[in-house]
């Protein structure tokens, strides 16, 4: 075996010396940049928000028909930023793919209500662009900040809440527990596609006992396994999540020139800005149905990660089903 002279070993032993140095440096000082960057989202978010209000104010023809998106991913930044320096925890801190991942289901999962809607015809959408590329475009940016949206909001409330007592009643997720959560997950689903006058609520309440049992039982992240531990705070920060959520997209929808409006029967009375007042209940059990789908999004993105034929089969298929249904909704949603 060759050995270097002494004096070689020695500089050579300098030179890794120096380089291992370099690299540290160099880490340190990227993640100090990174954490100014995540900082400065904060004021970076607002002052979009800012911005896009005042175009809004001066009855800027773009900023009429794009104010709902523009505002609400400048409240994603602005929320990231907070989040980040109230606890050094955000969405973007833990992951940069995580959130373009969510941002991307996000939109495949809302359209999933949109179907449901074209049977239940609870909302409509006004206002809109006129030219199909420019309408597709603000479909699919609005709809993927939803589930982001919702995930930054319960980090902030799960930090406030993660040390209170909040328990409600003790929970045991047993086989014939999780069974019956499913099937009336189903029956809840089913429903209102077959009467919708009547059961059109439970389509907020459906998905929940559907995916939950599903996460449970894959050992996904799960509100019913923390709540089987006796652990409460993702519960209530989602609930809670769901409630300033519901009553920013209803603001914010207010005053966009591209808006919806609803027409809930039974309930079409007492409205803030466009909601019926009852309607905002929706808000509540929908954050814990994103949890839930985030979850399990999430999940099947790290296995179809491993797998290159799911991932080259799968991305397509989701971005032909957002098609079909912004499609439907021209066809039978959008009221030009």
């Amino acid at each position: 075996m060759y050995h270097f002279p002494p004096k070689k070993a020695s500089r050579c032993r300098s030179v890794g010396l120096l380089a291992l140095l370099f690299s540290w440096r160099v880490y340190f000082n990227l993640k100090e940049m990174k954490e100014k960057l995540l900082r400065l989202n904060l004021l970076a978010g607002l002052a979009l928000l800012l911005a896009s209000a005042i175009l809004l104010a001066l009855s800027v023809p773009f900023m009429e028909r794009w104010f709902f998106t523009f505002s609400w991913w400048s409240l994603i930044l602005a929320m990231d930023g907070l989040n980040f320096r109230l606890r050094r925890d955000s969405l973007l801190s833990r992951s940069v793919r995580e959130f373009f991942l969510l941002a991307f289901f996000s939109v495949p999962f809302w359209c999933v209500f949109e179907l449901f809607n074209l049977r239940l015809k609870n909302w409509s959408y006004h206002g809109l662009p006129a030219a199909l590329p420019e309408r597709w475009l603000g479909y699919f940016l609005s709809f993927a900040t939803v589930l982001p949206a919702l995930k930054e909001l319960e980090i902030f409330w799960t930090g406030l809440l993660k040390r209170k007592r909040l328990a409600l009643f003790p929970l045991k997720a047993n086989r014939s527990l999780l069974i019956v959560f499913f099937v009336s997950g189903i029956f809840c689903l089913w429903l209102p596609v077959a009467w919708p006058d009547l059961f059109f609520p439970l389509v907020w309440l459906g998905f929940i006992l559907v995916l939950e049992p599903v996460n449970f039982s894959c050992g996904h992240p799960s509100v019913l396994a923390e709540v089987e531990e006796g652990r409460w705070a993702r519960f209530w920060s989602l609930v809670l999540s769901g409630f300033f959520a519901g009553i920013l997209w209803e603001f914010l929808n207010h005053w966009a020139g591209s808006h919806w409006r609803y027409s809930l029967p039974y309930l079409d009375f007492l409205k803030v800005f466009e909601m019926p007042v009852l309607g905002f209940t929706g808000f509540l059990p929908f954050a814990l149905e994103a949890f839930a789908a985030g979850s399990l999004f999430l999940a099947l993105a790290g296995k179809w990660k491993k797998s290159p034929v799911i991932k080259t089969v799968c991305f397509p298929g989701v971005l032909l089903f957002n098609a079909t249904v912004f499609f439907l909704i021209d066809l039978l949603t959008f009221k030009p």
